[in-house]
């Protein structure tokens, strides 16, 4: 190993040690001076990797515009063919932060790259959870009708993969259903799934929010 490789190393564990300490700012000091020894390496794989972790401290401390510039420079660097899949998962990271500092071009953009990738990939879950993501941030811009069809085409192809993730996207979809007209979203269903069991589910009412006091 060499000195620069057992810097990195050292760094990296220092960084995860202070995260699992719960001490975010030691985290990511360490991960930044990971950061400068591999930039003066060719690695960019450990260099999109320690951005993406750096996102995922800054997005797990609820900043999402600190977590959106890290996991943008980590797409940058993932873009080997051996890193397509963390690219991929990166992605996702990146439209979600996108989304949650109203950024919503750019995640509607980074949602169609992904599925594009996933059709390439032939991943069919991963690009039921886009197109179902998609349709939550077309729904939020006021296109509440296209953003419904939008989530129920990624949850049939959801569906398709027996993804764990279709519970999640059911609820979520019956949530955006309730801020419609009980017909429209009726109708929509019909017009749009065969599945009488997913019907059944999607049309149940959501539950009420917990109002009692702790």
């Amino acid at each position: 190993m060499s000195p620069e490789e057992q810097k990195v190393l050292d760094y990296y564990n220092q960084a995860q040690e202070a995260r699992q300490a719960g001490d975010n700012a030691a985290a990511l000091n360490h991960l930044r001076s990971c950061l400068e020894v591999l930039r003066l390496t060719t690695d960019r794989l450990s260099q999109g990797r320690v951005c993406a972790l750096m996102g995922d401290i800054h997005a797990g401390a609820n900043e999402p515009a600190e977590a959106l510039a890290c996991f943008e420079l980590a797409a940058t660097c993932l873009n080997g063919p051996e890193a397509k899949r963390e690219r991929l998962m990166v992605m996702f990271r990146v439209a979600q932060a996108a989304h949650s500092v109203g950024q919503e071009t750019k995640a509607l953009e980074t949602y169609d790259e992904i599925i594009r990738v996933t059709q390439t990939l032939r991943d069919v879950r991963s690009e039921g959870m886009a197109r179902a993501l998609r349709g939550e941030v077309v729904f939020s811009r006021g296109g509440q009708m296209d953003g419904l069809h939008q989530m129920l085409l990624g949850l049939t192809r959801l569906r398709t993969a027996k993804a764990p993730e279709m519970e999640m996207i059911i609820e979520h979809i019956r949530h955006y259903g309730s801020q419609v007209s009980r017909k429209q979203y009726e109708q929509l269903l019909e017009d749009e799934l065969d599945s009488h069991n997913l019907k059944k589910k999607l049309l149940a009412e959501p539950p009420p929010a917990d109002t009692s006091q702790k």
